[in-house]
């Protein structure tokens, strides 16, 4: 079988490059895939400066060398302004190299790129990954107490707000994005997701489009790594810790009140930890600064990117992991924490429901639930057989959901379904 992917990433292609271990989930699934003796790999994407077709390990990698859109200030900004992406055709350039390839399946990982169009490029069977859906995001995208006002009235935003680079005309991008998925997922035929929300909501905008549930592959450390038995050991101590990208609907100000009551209440010693985030970052200290919460007089400490081992490190240090966001659909952060059996509280949000059972393998709470992320620290923290018994759940249920071979196998068999369609 001679299997086509487009990438948002570049996968293991510059793996001696990265900074980190594995290069992410879909790396890791590439690393299982050289594996399969009867399949044939190719993955294309965009990059910066090749365009060269490489063959490295078994698999035949095509970058597309990514037309710079920045030649132009002045069209630049204005894009910026009204939300727009330089409309850069690639379309002869993935003929091409479909043509030469020859799959028999396509693989499109992501509903809001380019490469969703490939749909419309050839008559071969092309499936969709469904990722981050935009839609939905966009209806969350900005929290409790913010809104365009809150970044035009930021002094801190006047540049970024100029250029058109502030979260303001972030939103416009999603909003134009979010056409192009609605578009993308009306006319696909099949989809590749994970969570119950995802199939959901891509059956809303599709009724019609066959769904295949394939589980995540996560990176290769945290299968190595043994779980952590979550006693305290003596230490009085609790260690929170969170891993947060600088992106507004990621519940920075969720983490930043929940600190602050925590604080106030005098009943618990703890730190929390964000990986992740830097302390000059610029949303981050939009977030004090309207919250009115300096993050280190309530035991907040940014620790920045990390690499794999040193998120290991980090979780099998920590008390309890907190996943703060107002959206998402299978947060690779929690995925990851729970392999390492370390219990998870998260705002009820997205696909996250899929990932945990209340109350058994993790605490759900509401979206901004800051008094019900308080109480279930606190929870967790005074009953200690509790937090153990949850974090076991966890690691048994995540080493199950992100088994490689059942994953690998669920994968194989939705392309030979689609094929034979």
């Amino acid at each position: 079988m001679k299997i086509l992917w487009f990438t948002n990433t570049s996968s293991l292609y510059e793996k001696d490059s990265h900074g980190y271990n594995g290069g992410g989930w879909i790396a890791s699934l590439e690393e299982l895939m050289k594996k399969q003796s009867e399949i044939k790999l190719a993955i294309s994407f965009l990059h910066k400066s090749n365009s060269k077709r490489v063959e490295r390990e078994g698999v035949t990698y095509f970058p597309i060398k990514k037309v710079s859109g920045k030649k132009n200030p002045i069209k630049t900004i204005l894009n910026n302004w009204l939300g727009k992406f330089d409309e850069i055709n690639y379309d002869s350039t993935i003929k091409q190299i479909i043509l030469e390839f020859q799959p028999d399946i396509i693989h499109v990982f992501g509903t809001e790129g380019i490469f969703t169009n490939v749909q419309n490029l050839t008559t071969i069977p092309v499936v969709i990954h469904l990722q981050g859906l935009i839609n939905p995001y966009l209806n969350a995208y900005f929290p409790v107490n913010q809104s365009k006002l809150s970044f035009i009235s930021d002094i801190n935003y006047i540049i970024k707000n100029l250029i058109g680079t502030s979260p303001i005309f972030g939103m416009k991008r999603f909003e134009f994005q979010a056409k192009n998925e609605c578009r993308a997922l009306k006319t696909s035929r099949f989809v590749m997701g994970r969570t119950n929300w995802d199939k959901l909501v891509s059956k809303i905008i599709n009724p019609k489009l066959e769904y295949f549930h394939v589980d995540e592959v996560l990176r290769p450390i945290f299968y190595l790594t043994q779980g952590k038995n979550n006693e305290v050991h003596g230490h009085t101590k609790v260690k929170l810790l969170s891993t947060i990208s600088p992106t507004i609907y990621k519940g920075i100000d969720v983490v930043l009140k929940t600190a602050k009551i925590l604080k106030e209440t005098n009943r618990l010693d703890f730190e929390w930890e964000l990986i992740g985030i830097e302390n000059n970052d610029k949303l981050f200290k939009h977030f004090e600064k309207t919250e009115k919460i300096v993050h280190h007089e309530v035991n907040i400490k940014c620790l920045g990117k990390l690499t794999a081992d040193e998120i290991v490190i980090k979780m099998k240090e920590a008390t309890i992991f907190i996943h703060p966001s107002y959206i998402d659909n299978s947060p690779n952060s929690v995925c990851e924490a729970q392999m390492l059996g370390l219990p998870v509280i998260t705002c009820n949000v997205g696909g996250v429901s899929s990932l945990i059972e209340d109350n058994v393998s993790g605490i759900l709470v509401p979206s901004n639930g800051v008094y019900e992320m308080v109480d279930s620290i606190m929870q967790l923290t005074n009953y200690e057989d509790e937090r153990v018994k949850m974090g076991m759940n966890a690691r048994t249920l995540a080493m199950k959901r992100h088994n490689r071979d059942i994953i690998i196998t669920k994968l194989l068999e939705a392309y030979s379904s689609i094929i034979l369609k």
